[in-house]
């Protein structure tokens, strides 16, 4: 009985190990199309923002709704996007977390948006992760905030968003990827 199992865990263990299947051709030219001439829309279904102790005593207190935590918040009823189309990016993400400096005051909309071109683009396919990695810095339309962006886009279509901040705590999103032609803007 000791051989049998001994021989399950080391089966478990070399299957854990092993590496993923490679990118298909078809995957790989869909994938890099996303980067390159495909415009596209994101609509995120999760946030994820850091759950730092203030932001954490905050949702123990009962102000997010039944479902979600300080670590993960359900965004299915809040309108959000995150596009490309040629050299520009939009995005209005809703935020959930700690603003560290700075800020709108006075202002009511405290969400992640910024449109225009961004200063730096790196945009790499990483066959080894199965996954389109497109990085960007980009500004707020109206302040001085810095966001570097990191878009994770995998063969099934779904997306991770991670932006760090010059002023907030980082978050990220998860969502999904679709062409934007046939979409009204």
């Amino acid at each position: 009985m000791k051989t049998f199992s001994w021989i399950l865990v080391l089966s478990a263990l070399i299957a854990a190990c092993s590496s993923t299947k490679p990118l298909t051709e078809t995957e790989q030219k869909e994938l890099e199309a996303w980067g390159t001439e495909t415009p596209f829309e994101i609509i995120s279904n999760r946030a994820m923002p850091m759950p730092t102790a203030a932001f954490s005593a905050l949702a123990n207190s009962g102000m997010l709704s039944p479902g979600n935590s300080a670590s993960n918040i359900d965004l299915t009823t809040n309108a959000n996007f995150f596009k490309m189309k040629g050299d520009t990016i939009s995005a209005k993400l809703p935020y959930f977390g700690e603003r560290r400096f700075g800020g709108n005051y006075g202002s009511n909309d405290i969400s992640i948006r910024f449109n225009g071109i961004p200063t730096r683009r790196n945009i790499a396919l990483n066959s080894g992760k199965r996954r389109l990695e497109m990085r960007f810095r980009i500004s707020q339309e109206d302040d001085n905030e810095v966001y570097d962006i990191l878009v994770l886009i995998f063969p099934n279509k779904t997306t991770r968003i991670d932006v760090t901040s010059s002023e907030r705590t980082p978050i990220s999103y998860n969502g999904r990827i679709e062409a934007l032609e046939g979409v009204k803007e």
